[in-house]
């Protein structure tokens, strides 16, 4: 459990308003924009969902949440951090359902069995593998049964359980260790996707979305 309060203490980073020099969107640029990024890389996964039940985890500054307010018949958002709950709140108001402040591994206030997609892109590829599992564990109990969850997380293979330790702030986490976290909770992985980044710092990164069924 230490190393979980370690990596959930690190991830409160993203509270420093000075990291964030264009609302998130500067972590676009090697998609070209966000709007590129959501129309080639993420849309035609979850378009079914449009008119559903949609939460996020980890929104950041609502940059790929502007799109789920959309597409979603109604969307909540849990962040650990107060000021990307903030600045989300800021951006889209009464767009959202609800907004939450959760303890980094949790989904307070979240009904059983309410939820038809759980979504979140740029948050897992920074967490503990113990994180995610508490994580994989809560969005199976707030699900409805046959309901999904895309996420987004990390590929790499580190013994670095920290994940601002490893390149790019990448936590050790890998496609067959995702899935045999969801598998422990119960769950079908129904897809794992490699998402490429051009390089950025020097770093030309690979990630997985896993995109799984209760």
């Amino acid at each position: 459990m230490e190393n979980n309060f370690r990596n959930i203490d690190e991830q409160r980073i993203w509270n420093d308003l000075t990291l964030w020099s264009d609302g998130g969107h500067e972590w676009s640029k090697s998609f070209g924009t966000t709007e590129k990024l959501w129309n080639e890389h993420i849309f035609d996964d979850i378009k079914e969902f449009r008119n559903k039940k949609i939460l996020e985890i980890a929104p950041g500054h609502g940059r790929i949440t502007q799109f789920l307010s959309i597409l979603a018949s109604e969307l909540i958002v849990v962040d650990l951090n107060e000021t990307c709950i903030q600045k989300t709140k800021e951006k889209l108001g009464h767009h959202v359902l609800a907004y939450f402040v959760n303890n980094g591994n949790n989904l307070p206030n979240i009904r059983d069995n309410s939820q038809d997609l759980v979504f979140s892109f740029d948050s897992f590829v920074h967490m503990h593998k113990n994180v995610i599992d508490d994580y994989i564990g809560e969005i199976y109990r707030v699900l409805k049964p046959g309901g999904c969850s895309y996420i987004h997380h990390s590929w790499i293979y580190s013994n670095q359980d920290l994940s601002f330790n490893n390149i790019a702030g990448r936590s050790d986490m890998n496609p067959e260790l995702f899935k045999s976290l969801v598998e422990k909770h119960n769950m079908k992985v129904i897809e794992q996707k490699t998402i490429n980044f051009e390089p950025v710092d020097a770093w030309n990164g690979v990630d997985s979305i896993t995109i799984f069924e209760k």
